[in-house]
């Protein structure tokens, strides 16, 4: 890991001294500096869901702490990017895009509202990215395919309301780091004979408010560093596409917050069909964790089946994952969700969507207000720009 890290500073040093201009001064000065546009999308939608009862204490004799949930609601769930890129007389392109979150649930909830902040280096040496972004163990990563307006596992929480005692608190399924925008020294390397690699540090993964350098050792040391490692393979046998991912990153961090991850995925693509699948583990450096009520271990994974011919597509999906938490505990918590998923291209960057999802969440104990399971039938607009 350390020699792919090195090696990783080391093109990010060979990419900067390629920027440094070279020849004629004058015909640098009438070069255009990088143009900026807008890109983004924006999705709405309403929907229709229905909690067990026993979640929603509904019995004539329950009559104290009844908590009733509407049959439906909307969603909205939008973006704006400002991002430009140029290409340098070298022949190294310079990209920057950041990212808004424009909704404004999320204003109101407190968040700045940015999400994506980065710059990206690409040229023959791979494609160097210095801020906030995607985790490039996520960017090559495989998984099952799906389409429709939620993803499943995970905008299903919208609809079918997780029960408190649930963990982790926000109820979503992830099989990769694709929700990390910490700031981070990102690197992916050149296709080679259907081989790329990537590989990332964040220097510090505690505190996401500040660039101050990190207090990672000694007593009175708070902050936990990240290092993360993925395989891509790509190929096609006939009129197959295969394509595969391995990846780990580890966090270290004090007591419960050292952590390994793994994830592996696999897809295969006949024409207009694809199907694939992701399988994902977090498991605790320091085993004294494990199986405690500070454990954070969880296995989730998830199966697709997706068919996308040109202007609409269609596909089912499956994703679990369970949290054995304390062992003392019979059983874990759980949550599966099975999604029907369907598109409808309406004109340029406008298309129809909707989800049909039918999602369970069971925990170690068996009271009413620990569990819950129902469905959600949501449709509406995204449009892209």
């Amino acid at each position: 890991m350390k020699k792919v890290l090195y090696s990783s500073t080391a093109l990010a040093a060979a990419a900067a001294i390629a920027l440094i201009p070279t020849g004629d001064a004058a015909a640098a000065e009438k070069a255009k500096k990088i143009q900026l546009g807008f890109g983004g999308g924006m999705t709405m939608a309403i929907g229709v869901a229905d909690q067990a009862d026993s979640f929603e204490k509904a019995s004539d004799a329950d009559v104290d702490g009844v908590t009733g949930y509407g049959s439906y609601n909307t969603w909205a769930s939008s973006e704006v990017e400002v991002k430009g890129s140029v290409k340098l007389d070298s022949g190294i392109t310079v990209s920057v895009e950041i990212e808004f979150e424009t909704d404004q649930v999320t204003a109101n909830g407190g968040n700045a509202g940015i999400d994506h902040s980065y710059m990206k280096i690409t040229g023959g040496f791979g494609d160097i990215r210095i801020g906030s972004t995607t985790a490039v163990t996520a960017v090559l990563a495989q998984s099952a395919p799906w389409t429709g307006i939620l993803n499943p596992g995970v905008d299903d929480v919208f609809f079918v309301v997780t029960p408190a005692a649930y963990l982790p608190a926000n109820g979503k399924i992830g099989v990769n780091n694709g929700a990390l925008d910490t700031e981070a020294l990102q690197y992916i390397s050149p296709q080679f004979a259907g081989l790329r690699l990537g590989a990332y540090v964040i220097p510090d993964k505690t505190t996401t408010t500040a660039d101050l350098v990190p207090a990672t050792g000694g007593n009175d040391g708070t902050d936990g560093a990240e290092y993360g490692l993925i395989v891509n393979y790509e190929t096609k046998a006939g009129s197959v596409s295969i394509k595969g991912s391995a990846a780990r990153w580890i966090i270290r961090g004090g007591g419960s917050a050292s952590l390994n991850n793994n994830a592996y995925g696999a897809k295969l693509g006949f024409g207009d069909i694809s199907v694939g699948g992701a399988y994902y583990t977090v498991r605790h450096e320091d085993s004294g964790f494990q199986g405690t009520a500070n454990s954070s271990e969880t296995t989730s994974y998830n199966m697709g089946i997706l068919f996308a011919p040109k202007g609409y597509a269609v596909g089912l999906h499956y994703v679990h994952r369970e949290a054995p938490g304390d062992t003392a505990v019979a059983g874990a918590d759980e949550k599966t969700a099975i999604t029907i998923g369907a598109k409808y291209d309406l004109g340029p960057g406008v298309a129809a969507k909707a989800s049909l999802a039918w999602v369970e969440y069971d925990d170690e104990l068996t009271n009413d207000s620990n569990n819950n399971k129902g469905w959600a039938l949501v449709a509406g607009i995204n449009v892209a720009f």
